[in-house]
């Protein structure tokens, strides 16, 4: 193992500081679960919380032991850094206020530089403003609980955990009948739990995500708790554009096509409601493609324009394909072996959400994502040939917030399937658009009439029991 991927995670401290951490955020939980009347949803804010705790300890556990580290271990020597370079001089508490990320001019580059890591792996990791940012708001729970990793881990999770809360409440407005296909899609995925439980920028964007749908659906749809619905729509906003730019780009599209197809339901004339569908379609993806050039103007994100995306996607496959060969052994890598645009992008689709396939399970750690493919597999191919099938892209482009889900689920996964040649970095930039993705499928098994296959109606049993 890379010496720069080792790390301890577990202290003799956490026999005292996690117990006092998980009792912490349970008495946050409580205050909020108790504040809802609906006795269900009510139940799901513990379930999930338990599972969420648990997710955290397992993902410390093989974080540690089998994968050795990696990209949170990095994250966590940041934490350390910055505590030595706060416990050297207090005044550099502004230093991390103020800096982006770190460079050799930086008051703050020595910590990282001395550190330990070879090859000052530490420093060369925080180049990158995405990545500094998650030290940053690392050093928080740091603080209080004394540089526990899983306090800190916890912390993390809870964020997300309320991002997941938040999202499912939203879907739990209009559809209240599907309360268990809702909690599965969007509480209890089981890599999507996994991967948004650890000190990873994966954590943090699943959770903004959540808050920022969240706050939309407050202020646009029920019209009620704007001042919440601001305050979390501009910091999640910001944390989701500072940490992964291009989610938050995926997200302005699907958001601002949503709130114009809610407003289209209002009209009731037929004839008008289509002719005002197609000009407030038009005028979403406009506003949207503006909205994206703005923020992408930066000389640093002009990568994430339309123009560039197809280009940067093509550059990055071909990179991977080279390293793949490179290797020449048995990894999880793999290519969407084709140039033609059209393929790529369904080539893309099909890793995100269908791979890996079983037969490309190299490691024990690839099994729960095969496993989950394959739900996702089954589930669109029953769909798909099912007698259904005509009434599904109508339902899909008849309800807004399906079709929001649907623009998320699809666009996300071109990008990250396009640009990304190894399952397992896969698995974790797949997790915002998994719960959407599923969402998609079970509102329209429900809104064509379809029946579950009854496999898939046993895990519905056994997910939120009463």
């Amino acid at each position: 193992m890379p010496p720069f991927l080792l790390i301890q995670f577990f202290s003799a401290d956490d026999f005292f500081l996690v117990p006092i951490c998980l009792i912490f955020l349970y008495v946050i939980l409580r205050s909020r679960a108790n504040g809802q009347k609906d006795v269900h949803v009510r139940k799901l804010y513990f379930q999930a919380f338990y599972f969420k705790i648990i997710c955290v300890l397992v993902f410390t556990f093989v974080t540690e032991f089998y994968f050795g580290g990696g990209d949170t271990g990095l994250y966590y020597q940041g934490i350390k850094d910055l505590r030595a370079a706060l416990s050297d001089d207090a005044n550099n508490a502004y230093t991390i206020i103020e800096s982006s990320f770190v460079t050799k001019e930086n008051p703050l580059a020595p910590y990282f530089m001395y550190d330990n890591y070879v090859f000052d792996y530490t420093f060369n990791y925080m180049k990158a403003t995405g990545n500094f940012f998650i030290p940053r708001l690392g050093v928080i729970p740091s603080l209080i609980f004394n540089n526990s990793y899983i306090c800190i881990a916890a912390c993390f999770a809870f964020f997300a955990l309320g991002g997941a809360l938040r999202l499912f409440k939203t879907f739990y407005y209009f559809y209240p009948a599907l309360r268990r296909e809702l909690a599965l899609a969007i509480l209890f995925l089981p890599s999507v739990s996994f991967w948004s439980a650890g000190l990873l920028k994966d954590t943090i964007c699943f959770g903004c995500v959540g808050f920022i749908v969240y706050a939309v659906f407050n202020i646009f749809i029920r019209k009620t708790k704007y001042a919440g619905s601001i305050f979390w729509l501009i910091v999640a906003g910001f944390l989701l554009y500072s940490i992964k730019t291009y989610i938050f780009l995926v997200l302005v599209l699907a958001l601002s096509i949503w709130i114009f197809a809610e407003s289209n339901k209002l009209i009731k004339d037929k004839t008008l409601r289509k002719v005002f569908a197609m000009m407030t379609f038009t005028v979403g993806l406009g506003i949207s493609f503006f909205l994206v050039q703005y923020f992408t103007s930066a000389d640093a994100l002009k990568q994430y324009q339309f123009e560039n995306i197809v280009s940067s996607a093509e550059y990055q496959r071909s990179n991977y394909e080279a390293l793949d060969q490179q290797l020449n052994q048995q990894t999880s890598y793999y290519n969407v072996n084709t140039s033609n645009p059209f393929l790529l992008i369904v080539n893309s689709i099909v890793a995100t959400f269908f791979r890996p396939f079983i037969w490309e399970v190299k490691s024990a750690a690839a099994v729960l994502s095969a496993l989950e493919a394959l739900l996702f597999l089954l589930l669109t191919v029953h769909l798909i040939f099912s007698k259904k099938k005509s009434s599904t892209l109508k339902v899909i482009f008849n309800d807004p917030r399906i079709l929001m889900c649907f623009i998320f689920a699809i666009i996300f996964s071109v990008g990250v399937g396009a640009s990304t040649a190894n399952f397992g970095a896969l698995s974790r930039y797949k997790i915002p658009c998994l719960p959407f993705y599923m969402l998609v499928l079970v509102l329209s098994y429900r809104s064509t009439g379809l029946a579950y296959p009854k496999w898939f109606s046993r895990i519905l049993r056994q997910t939120a029991k009463k």
